[in-house]
């Protein structure tokens, strides 16, 4: 039951001054359940949003909030560590239910921003400009790229080239080994992997079964070069 002031009158609050109450992690718990309390504030997303990623609030009233808020809100929850691991995992299941409705130009953004729970839905995203904002990511790791370098539906020669080109990804000898097998891989950007690739990646092409036999050729011709039998 909502507190009432002397007189029996409701206290009313602001958006932004329960913005800025909910701020605090420690607010008191009788302030916090006020707010949560108050449709009149609840309106607000911004104040769902921070009502969902507090500490005090909760978690049962913090999960029925999450499904309220938009997609940036659910990105920025499944970004922020000081929220509880379980509302992070709501918000990133909330976000993957709904990506299929989501254009190009929302997952782009939101690729750039979520956390690690989202990021595993979104490297698998078949869109090259999907992927340019994942390798962007600053919760993206080497498993998240090698993992979209095995991808084989969508644009997937834009995609290899892109993380191929890229400056702190494409010099990672796992992910480069993960892109020369690809067989969308194309030929101009596979040469030029070949040129500084490892010997076990260029016996790795020799080997596998979905390489080009051109790719195979020029491979075998690297090791030759470098006097390294096959």
């Amino acid at each position: 039951m909502t507190p009432t002031p002397r007189g029996g009158r409701r206290l009313m609050r602001t958006e932004g001054e329960c913005l800025r109450l909910l701020r605090r992690a420690d607010l008191a718990r009788d302030t916090l359940l006020e707010i949560l309390g108050d449709r009149s504030v609840r309106k607000f997303h911004a104040v769902r949003r921070a009502l969902a990623a507090h500490p005090r609030t909760p978690r049962g009233d913090a999960l029925a909030l999450v499904g309220t808020l938009f997609w940036r809100d659910l990105a920025g929850l499944s970004a922020d560590a000081r929220v509880h691991p379980a509302i992070r995992r709501a918000a990133d299941l909330d976000l993957h239910r709904r990506l299929p409705d989501m254009a190009v130009a929302e997952r782009v953004d939101l690729a750039r921003q979520v956390g690690r729970g989202a990021l595993l839905y979104l490297r698998l995203d078949a869109d090259p400009r999907v992927l340019a904002s994942v390798l962007e990511n600053r919760f993206a790791i080497e498993a998240d790229v090698i993992q979209a370098a095995t991808v084989e539906a969508g644009e997937r020669e834009e995609c290899l080239a892109l993380i191929a080109g890229h400056p702190r990804w494409g010099l990672r000898p796992g992910v480069r080994s993960a892109i020369l097998r690809h067989p969308a891989l194309p030929l101009g950007v596979a040469l030029s992997l070949l040129t500084r690739a490892s010997l076990d990646d260029l016996r790795g092409v020799l080997e596998s079964p979905r390489v080009s036999g051109l790719l195979k050729a020029c491979a075998e011709r690297v090791l030759a070069e470098r006097g390294a039998g096959v």
